[in-house]
């Protein structure tokens, strides 16, 4: 896989999409986004249409598209044509037409032609830069781990670099509070300030009766997940955000937004599975 599949692979990981479901946002065929993601360029239309399709996917996985553009090949590579088929001799045929084009070419040269007249169009305008904005965010309490788009931005109180502006979904997780997620129009420079709901905790009793045996995965927020017992595949996919999986040990776990998931090994709260973002796979004997 090239560099460019590569950085589009991670990048939807961390945002817990499948390619199905990256495809349904973007009104495209999965087979598009799985050519760009393997480096099939030949699968893919021209080069200026590809090109559109890799800006908005990079967009929607919250990547700066320059870059990855940059990456894109002017021409994708084509199969090499099919070695001719030997033919019959020709060549009488070919003299009479060579110098019977010889003569229409002569005949063109000499006759007289009106002065061409030269027209100069005026060059395109250049594209307009999108506009972008700066994010404030405050949560009460601070301390919040904040994901625009499920893109990892830090903890409040926060201020973001300008970001392109449109329609985005903005998260806010902390330990012991309810995660918070609402849809903001970012067409200006916006300052929230958000205030967190307290959990309730869990009975005493429920993590004694815990089986030892057993491994409880609660999922805190958007992740995708594949769980594995000796090449035998347990589980695959994105669970919805609240829900507990619980698994017989031992098993392989793997987790495109580690930071979502807790873990929770006989009856013991290990805390997240790792950090937010960075794809992560854990063995639990």
């Amino acid at each position: 896989m090239c560099e460019l599949g590569e950085k589009l692979r991670e990048a939807r990981e961390r945002r817990g999409l499948s390619l199905g479901e990256a495809a349904r946002q973007l009104a495209l065929k999965a087979e598009v986004l799985e050519a760009l993601e393997e480096c099939r360029f030949e699968r893919l239309p021209e080069p200026a249409l590809a090109r559109g399709y890799l800006r908005r996917y990079a967009l929607l996985l919250g990547l700066d598209p320059g870059p990855l553009l940059a990456l894109y090949p002017s021409a994708p590579s084509l199969p090499p044509p099919a070695p001719p088929r030997p033919r019959r001799a020709l060549w009488p045929w070919l003299l009479a037409l060579a110098l019977l084009g010889g003569l229409f070419y002569a005949g063109f040269l000499l006759w007289p032609r009106p002065p061409e007249k030269v027209v100069e169009l005026p060059p395109p305008p250049p594209p307009e830069a999108p506009s972008r904005y700066t994010l404030r965010v405050q949560s009460d309490p601070p301390g919040a781990r904040v994901y625009l788009d499920g893109f990892y931005l830090g903890q409040t109180p926060l201020e973001t670099p300008p970001l392109e502006g449109g329609e985005r979904v903005l998260r806010l997780e902390r330990p012991g509070y309810a995660p918070l997620e609402r849809r903001i129009l970012l067409d200006r420079n916006l300052s929230l300030s958000l205030a967190l709901t307290p959990e309730k905790p869990p009975p005493q009793e429920a993590a004694e009766e815990a089986p030892a045996n057993k491994l409880v995965l609660k999922v805190e927020g958007r992740s995708w997940l594949r769980v594995t017992r000796g090449g035998e595949r347990l589980y695959e996919g994105i669970p919805e955000v609240g829900s507990e999986l619980v698994f017989d040990l031992p098993v392989e776990v793997r987790s495109g937004n580690p930071g979502a998931v807790r873990v929770i090994l006989g009856g013991k709260d290990l805390g997240p599975m790792g950090e937010p973002g960075i794809p992560v796979t854990r063995r639990y004997p």
